[in-house]
């Protein structure tokens, strides 16, 4: 899942990085994603992995981080 969600945040957000540049745990911050990028990858994430987030769901520690967002899609699945 993790390499997955990687490739998904590089192509659906069009960031310039390979995927052995992101850290599991560094926030996506730190690579240029803002808010508004982060609706698009919640749109992503929900149709790749058949998941659906609740308005509860998204918070900024909950998508902070590679890490984060994994446990977040391992909770709805």
């Amino acid at each position: 899942m993790e390499n997955d969600l990687k490739e998904l945040i590089i192509e659906r957000l069009f960031l310039d990085l390979e995927i052995g540049e992101i850290d599991t745990d560094t926030e996506l911050s730190e690579y240029g994603v803002d808010s508004f990028l982060l609706l698009e990858l919640i749109v992503a994430i929900e149709e790749m992995y058949s998941v659906k987030f609740e308005q509860t769901d998204i918070t900024s520690e909950t998508l902070e981080s590679v890490k984060t967002i994994m446990e977040l899609i391992s909770s709805k699945q």
